[in-house]
Parts: structure tokens; sequence; C-alpha cells
């Protein structure tokens, strides 16, 4: 079949390739085949022997807080407080520290607050009973009361 005004390309046949199951054995690992690893790989690996002949403690203290968590050390409440006024007196706790404090302290506070008031309930009541937030102005003050709480 031709299409008029396209030029007649001749079919283009791919190479013979041959699948993994189709190659006989005499053809895997033939003498020229070759394997290059990346520089990076090379680095990589020399890395891992690096890792590997470094000695098991790079810090000597190590083997030091070691022993002294296996006997026990750490665990009597001395140490204890003296761990923790050192973590407190770090620039980065203190202010979480502080932070936490202020939370707690608003949420006693809060706590003493009844969910509510009861006071206030009974004098609502009372003004819708009498008109007064029919009124005009009452209506305007109210309106803007919420604007400005939503803003």
């Amino acid at each position: 079949m031709r299409i008029d005004g396209l030029p007649n390309l001749q079919k283009v046949s791919q190479p013979n390739q041959r699948t993994e199951s189709s190659r006989t054995r005499s053809d895997v690992g033939r003498g020229d085949d070759s394997v290059e690893i990346s520089n990076r790989a090379q680095d990589a690996a020399g890395l891992t022997e690096t890792l590997k002949a470094a000695p098991d403690v790079a810090n000597p203290r190590i083997g030091e807080i070691r022993e002294r968590v296996q006997s026990g050390y750490y665990n009597t409440e001395d140490v204890r407080r003296e761990i923790a006024g050192a973590l407190l007196d770090t620039d980065g706790i203190r202010p979480v520290v502080d932070e936490v404090v202020e939370v707690r302290s608003a949420q006693r506070k809060m706590a003493d607050v009844p969910d509510v008031r009861e006071d206030r309930v009974a004098e609502s009541r009372t003004r819708a009973a009498s008109g007064f937030y029919d009124q005009p102005d009452v209506r305007s003050q109210t309106a803007q009361s919420i604007i400005d709480e939503s803003a």
C-alpha cells in the first residue's frame, strides 16, 4: 500500500538478537569479556575496608562509660539528678522546659474556670426575654464583636 505525499520508506529490520535462553554455553563467559568498576565503587570498597580495620572503640571514654553502665553507676539518684541538671542547662533544652512549665500553669488555671458560667447564662436569658437583643444598637455591637473575634 502506498500513501501519496509521503516518501516511500523501506522496511527496516532489526538485527538478529538472541535471547538469554537461546545462547549456547560456549557464548557465555568468553575470554574477551571484561568488567569495569567505577571510581565511586572502588572508593566505597576502600572505605569499607578502612572501617573494618578501624578499632571497635573510636573513643576511649566509650569503654569507661560501658563499664559504668554495667556496674550500675548511673542508677543512683545523685548521678541522675546531676545528668538531668546538666541537660537542663544546655541552650537547646532550657527554652523547651520553660515552655512546658508555662503550658502546665495555664492548664491549671483553665481547670478552675467552669465550662458553663451559670450566672452569664441566666443574665442572657433575662435579656432575651426582655427584648434587649432586639435593639438596633445592641445588634450592631454584637455583629461588630463577632467580626473582631473572627479577624
